[in-house]
């Protein structure tokens, strides 16, 4: 009798370290999954603006990343594929201190004819072009 609550106790024993094993094994595959958002490789993110031909959109990191989470201070846009004196979609990638993330801001750019003249008022008053999410 005595063997036999020997042997369950050890049985017992072995049992709760593989499962301590299993259980240490599962967070650290979860921790090493984590990655930061801004770098993962596996997620994009697209944010959309418009503007009008001859006008650079002014771009504010604030308005597509938290101030709480991030500086934004240290973002910058790429706008260096951009012709902005042709009407088409551009697409310019983020920039998170001088590193690339998978964040870009597709901009329209807009021939003025293309609203009409409600678009041309729009263009005068929004000298810095628009932005939208």
């Amino acid at each position: 009798m005595k063997r036999n609550k020997k042997k369950l106790g050890v049985r017992l024993t072995v049992i709760a370290g593989l499962v301590l094993v299993a259980a240490f094994t599962l967070l650290l595959h979860v921790w090493e999954g984590k990655t930061e958002p801004l770098f993962d490789d596996n997620a994009s993110t697209t944010f959309y603006a418009k503007t009008y031909v001859g006008t650079v959109p002014r771009l504010d990191a604030e308005r597509y990343f938290s101030p709480e989470t991030y500086d934004c201070t240290k973002f910058r846009f790429d706008f260096s594929q951009c012709d902005w004196n042709t009407a088409g979609i551009y697409r310019i990638p983020v920039l998170y201190e001088g590193e690339k993330t998978n964040c870009v801001v597709q901009i329209e750019v807009r021939a003025l004819w293309q609203g009409g003249l409600e678009v041309i008022q729009e263009a005068g008053k929004n000298a810095g072009g628009t932005e939208g999410k």
